[in-house]
């Protein structure tokens, strides 16, 4: 998972042109790793088996079985079902993508 996760980021850093800090925040990298195993539907008798929510870390590698369940809220807030080939391997862009920011109007600039 950290072949793929290094793999990913690095990708990432490359495409914003940051490729010379990807080393360093490597280096600085430590894994979470938390296994859950989702029991079928059916047999709990709910259709949901966490409430919404995003990921805290950078990021997020799902393996998926013959259970599909993952949903995506889009821009317009509507839940697409995800429906990956069985066996996949999903990278998820946790919270740590997001950036905070703010524009300045360029009139400010000369006040």
């Amino acid at each position: 998972m950290a072949e793929i996760d290094e793999a990913v980021t690095r990708m990432v850093f490359e495409n914003y042109g940051v490729e010379k800090y990807h080393d360093d925040h490597f280096r600085s990298t430590f894994y979470y790793l938390r296994l859950i195993k989702y029991k079928e539907p059916k047999k709990l008798g709910v259709d949901v088996g966490l409430r919404s929510h995003t990921d805290k870390t950078f990021s997020s590698i799902l393996h998926q079985d013959h259970i599909n369940g993952l949903e995506i809220n889009t821009k317009n807030d509507e839940w697409v079902v995800f429906d990956p080939l069985p066996s996949s391997v999903i990278f998820m862009a946790g919270d740590v993508f997001q950036v905070c920011h703010q524009i300045i109007p360029l009139f400010m600039l000369y006040l």
